[in-house]
C-alpha cells in the first residue's frame, strides 16, 4: 500500500464498500425491488407506492446503487443496469451469507471468547441453501440416486430446511414420495406426496424402526450439510447413530464440505477466498462443524457403512472440489 493518504485510504476503504454493496445486494432481493425493476422501467414515486416504502428513502438506497452500477436513474424512472441483471442467478448466496449470517459476524468477538455461539438466521438460511443447492447439491445427489440399486419408494430428507430441495429433487421422480424433517420445516406442504415434520432430525431417526425384508433398502435418506450440525451440537456419536440408523432402513446419501483451510491452492482460488473463507469462519463461531474428508470416511466406517459411490460437484460451478457427495449402504449390503 503506497502513494498519498488518500489512495491509501482509499485501498482501506475497500471491504467496507464490498460490505456495504452486499448488505444493499441482499436488500435489493429481500425488499421485492429486484423482481419489480427486473420487468422494466418504473418511476420511482410508482415503486415506493407500490412497494409501501418512504419515498425519500427509498431515492436514497437507489441512488446507492446507481452509483455501484447496479441500477440506472434516468428520468424520475430507476431499471437495472446489465450488471444488475447479472446478480439474479445468485441471489442465493446474498441470502444464505448475508440473510443468514449478518448477524454472525456482528458477534465474532464475543463468539471468540465464549462460550455461546454466535447466532444466526436459521430459516435465512435454509432459503439461500436449497437456493444454491440447485446448482451443486441437487445435481450432486442426482448423480448419486442413479448408482442406487434401485430407485427408491420414498425419500426422507434429514434437515430438509424451507423443503425446497426436496420438493424440487421429487419433481424428477414423480412416483416417490418424501418426507422433509427439520425444526424449521414448512407447515404445510405445497404438493401431493410430499409431507413436512417440525422435528430435530436425530430425535425422529431414533423414533424409526428398522425396516426388514423387501421393505429394507426401499427408502433414501439424504443428509445435506446436516451431518456438520449433528457433530457439533450432538457430539459424534449421535452422528453415527444417525448414519446407522438411516441404514437400517435403506441407503443415504450425505453431502458435506471437506475442510481445507489451510490448503493455498484452495484457498487463494477466487472461490476460495470469495465463498469458502467466509463459510469456514462461519462454521468455527456457530454450531456447526466442518470435518477434512478422512474424518467422514472413518466415521462411516465406524457406522458400519460402506462408500457406494463418491462424487464431487461439476468443476464449471466450483472448482475447488471441497463440496463432496457420497451414497452409504450398510457393509456387506451394497446392492
Amino acid at each position: 500500500m503506497g502513494g498519498t493518504f488518500e489512495a491509501r485510504l482509499v485501498e482501506a476503504l475497500q471491504p467496507i464498500r464490498n460490505f456495504a454493496l452486499a448488505q444493499g445486494i441482499y436488500h435489493l432481493f429481500n425488499s421485492g425491488l429486484y423482481e419489480r425493476v427486473s420487468s422494466g422501467p418504473i418511476k420511482v414515486i410508482e415503486l415506493a407506492e407500490e412497494l409501501a416504502f418512504d419515498p425519500q428513502r427509498a431515492t436514497g438506497f437507489l441512488q446507492y446503487l446507481a452509483n455501484e452500477g447496479i441500477v440506472l436513474l434516468q428520468d424520475e424512472c430507476v431499471s437495472l443496469t446489465a450488471a444488475g441483471r447479472e446478480l439474479a442467478p445468485f441471489r442465493p448466496w446474498y441470502e444464505l451469507l448475508v440473510g443468514g449470517y449478518a448477524e454472525t459476524f456482528q458477534q465474532i468477538t464475543e463468539a471468540l471468547r465464549g462460550p455461546d455461539y454466535a447466532t444466526r438466521n436459521g430459516p435465512m438460511i435454509g432459503v439461500g441453501s436449497c437456493g444454491i443447492s440447485e446448482y451443486d447439491a441437487f445435481p450432486l445427489v442426482h448423480e448419486l440416486m442413479a448408482e442406487l440399486p434401485a430407485p427408491p419408494k420414498f425419500i426422507t430428507d434429514f434437515g430438509c430446511g424451507d423443503g425446497a430441495f426436496l420438493t424440487g429433487l421429487l419433481e424428477s421422480y414423480p412416483s416417490v414420495s418424501g418426507l422433509g424433517v427439520d425444526l424449521f420445516a414448512p407447515a404445510e406442504s405445497p404438493v401431493d406426496g410430499i409431507r413436512f415434520l417440525m422435528k430435530n432430525a436425530t430425535d425422529y431417526a431414533r423414533s424409526l424402526v428398522p425396516a426388514t425384508g423387501a421393505d429394507r433398502g426401499e427408502t433414501l435418506f439424504l443428509a445435506v450439510f446436516l451431518l456438520q450440525e449433528v457433530l457439533e451440537q450432538e457430539g459424534r456419536p449421535a452422528v453415527v447413530e444417525l448414519v446407522r440408523t438411516a441404514l437400517a432402513n435403506g441407503h443415504l446419501a450425505v453431502v458435506e464440505v471437506d475442510y481445507k483451510p489451510t490448503d493455498p491452492s484452495i484457498m487463494k482460488n477466487g472461490l476460495g477466498l470469495g465463498y469458502y473463507n467466509p463459510y469456514n469462519l462461519l462454521h468455527a463461531i456457530t454450531e456447526q462443524r466442518l470435518e477434512p474428508e478422512e474424518f467422514w470416511l472413518r466415521l462411516f466406517e465406524e457406522a458400519g457403512a460402506v462408500v457406494v459411490a463418491r462424487r464431487t460437484v461439476n468443476s464449471q460451478v466450483d472448482s475447488t472440489g471441497l463440496e463432496i457427495g457420497f451414497l452409504l449402504a450398510p457393509a456387506g449390503n451394497e446392492h
